[in-house]
């Protein structure tokens, strides 16, 4: 059967919703409970995006390595199957967690079950076209079940490395392990559990859901007390740099005494990215704030200026210079996140 006949199949339409339907509502539902509304619609329309390519990238590895070993399918599927999707979902992922341009529990959740979500659409999509005749239970259960369980598979991942790199100024690998171990072990249950696919899928259903309500509940809760604890520091700094009162602080005194390694000017110069990331967190977190209450911030006009004397700022001050200025950097961990937040804007 060729790919006109597939999509002139008169039950394609309801097979396609029932296969792609489901977890594409489970997306948007958490994307809109996402009271500060930490991602962007065309971040989530990447994340889906690259999942599809994760999708291909897997069927070449899978069929590859399904012909070395000369096992059977259900064997394969589900004992070697999630052992090389799930790493090869949790790149993009990683990458995210890495260059902090996903900050929270919430939004790494959202990113992560959205590219677990394209990767469950190229999967679909692949056996509606390869099994169009295909009875319309086969498709509830692929939609409500394996399509969930992709994305909530990522998400896992994306949740727990989060949680494990939270406080910390560094990203390792390592953090990736305990998630990764949990979405195979997740991934490899559910496949197990396909002989029996409608107690698989409502687990799936019920499980996910349970998570994912506990996930929004602690993460609000660390960033409204990051918010709130973030928002009087950063006030206090700028207050003390724009009075002068900055020398007497124990972070006068940290810039005073990088003059013994570093020119005068370059530490004037940090000194000024320390005000301008002062004032550009504070700018990010009532971004923040004004969401969480439905309101939409007004437009900064010197936004744009502000961010780029901060890569200059950091240009001139070089990498050594920032090195040292990690004990008192403004930006770290969570609060590097605010400078990709004003970025989209």
């Amino acid at each position: 059967m060729n790919l006109n006949d597939v999509f002139n199949h008169p039950g394609l339409p309801v097979s396609l919703l029932a296969a792609l339907g489901p977890v594409l509502i489970f997306l948007l539902a958490l994307v809109f409970l996402d009271t500060f509304r930490l991602v962007r619609i065309r971040r989530v329309g990447w994340a889906i995006a690259v999942g599809i390519g994760t999708g291909l990238v897997s069927y070449v590895v899978n069929t590859s390595v399904l012909s070395l070993l000369d096992w059977p399918v259900i064997t394969f599927a589900v004992f070697v199957a999630p052992i090389i999707e799930e790493p090869i979902k949790g790149l993009y992922v990683g990458w995210l967690l890495h260059t902090r341009r996903a900050g929270f529990m919430i939004d790494a959740a959202i990113l992560g079950f959205a590219t677990g979500t394209g990767f469950a659409v190229a999967e679909n999509l692949f056996y509606l076209h390869n099994l169009p005749d295909a009875p319309l239970f086969v498709w509830i259960i692929r939609g409500f079940g394996t399509a969930i369980m992709h994305g909530g598979a990522t998400a896992i991942f994306a949740i727990s490395a989060r949680a494990l790199t939270e406080n910390r100024n560094t990203f390792s690998w390592r953090t990736w392990l305990p998630g990764l171990a949990a979405a195979i072990l997740v991934h490899m249950l559910f496949n197990r559990m396909l002989r029996m696919p409608v107690p698989a899928t409502i687990v799936i259903l019920v499980v996910l859901s349970l998570l994912m309500k506990l996930v929004y509940r602690v993460g609000e809760n660390r960033l409204r007390r990051w918010l709130g604890q973030g928002f009087d520091r950063d006030t206090e700094l700028l207050a003390l740099i724009n009075e002068g009162q900055v020398q007497g602080t124990p972070l006068g005194k940290y810039l005073v005494s990088l003059r013994e390694s570093f020119r005068s000017d370059r530490v004037v110069d940090m000194l000024c990215l320390l005000r301008l990331q002062a004032e550009l967190s504070i700018r990010a977190k009532g971004i923040l704030i004004l969401r969480e209450h439905g309101l939409k911030p007004n437009d900064d006009p010197e936004l744009r200026a502000k961010l780029e004397e901060v890569r200059q700022l950091e240009s001139n001050i070089g990498k050594a210079g920032l090195m040292a200025m990690r004990p008192v950097c403004r930006w770290k961990d969570a609060d590097r996140w605010q400078r990709h937040l004003l970025e989209e804007l």
